[in-house]
């Protein structure tokens, strides 16, 4: 795993968006963006501000890897958490794909009606919550 994909492995799961990871570390929301598109790693003084404001490590942002102690049990959290969603993931493509491809193969009118139908379903069930 690159920096930038360790970087939106702990964004989502710490739950900030994008601009408020490049607001509260200072500097451009274009540099995310462009540091995906070119698989670099920002110089260092960025890099530290967005590690600061992760709460981990660079070295985590940087090899995935764990060297402070103190950290190692958030890190820990965040690996697993990926792990657990990767888990999830193809759960539901196995118990899902057959009934996404049967899907496929409805007509175009019909699948509309049927994600009309799914979202006012799942609308409704939010608010019974």
């Amino acid at each position: 795993m690159n920096f930038w994909e360790n970087v939106e492995k702990i964004r989502e799961y710490k739950e900030i968006s994008r601009k408020e990871l490049a607001l509260r570390a200072d500097f451009s929301l274009n540099s995310i963006s462009t540091g995906i598109a070119r698989n670099s790693i920002p110089l260092a003084d960025v890099a530290c501000r967005i590690a600061d404001v992760l709460g981990v490590s660079v070295e985590f942002l940087v090899t995935g890897k764990t060297a402070q102690k103190g950290r190692l049990s958030e890190e820990k959290k965040i690996e697993e958490q990926a792990e657990t969603k990767k888990e999830q993931f193809l759960k539901y493509m196995d118990d899902y794909s057959a009934m996404v491809e049967e899907f496929s193969l409805l007509s175009k009118p019909l699948q509309k009606a049927l994600k009309e139908v799914i979202h006012e379903a799942s609308v409704n069930a939010q608010g019974n919550m």
